[in-house]
């Protein structure tokens, strides 16, 4: 699964890169120097979180966050908005029309009452 990954050094941005993660949820962040950061992660529906970390290696790995799932639109926030898109896309599977990847939350290939449950629980939730 790719995830965007956010390096924040004293409020800035240090570097952006993209992370591949294995079934096990295992990533590397490469090429990193050592010192005090912030490490904020953001995965396609899923909200931004942020954690502060001390790195003393060139790579980065086993830094551990849990996302909350439901950001349809990718606005850092579980709204109406969200609502609005799943609602449009609801029944929907790939190659359908109204189809939206985004809205299918739990990842099962169909946007189904499913996806609103996991929409519904982190409703009015929003991301670092």
């Amino acid at each position: 699964m790719p995830v965007q990954v956010e390096l924040r050094q004293g409020g800035s941005l240090v570097r952006a890169d993209t992370v591949y993660t294995d079934a096990n949820a295992n990533y590397v962040l490469s090429d990193v120097s050592a010192g005090l950061y912030q490490l904020a992660f953001k995965a396609s529906h899923w909200l931004r979180v942020a954690v502060p970390v001390i790195l003393v290696d060139a790579d980065v790995g086993g830094v551990n966050v849990a996302l909350t799932n439901g950001d349809v639109d990718g606005d850092n926030e579980v709204t109406l908005f969200d609502f609005g898109q799943m609602v449009a896309a609801f029944g929907a599977m790939p190659g359908d029309s109204h189809w939206n990847p985004e809205a299918d939350v739990d990842g099962d290939g169909e946007v189904t009452l499913f996806d609103f449950g996991i929409l519904v629980r982190s409703f009015g939730a929003v991301g670092d």
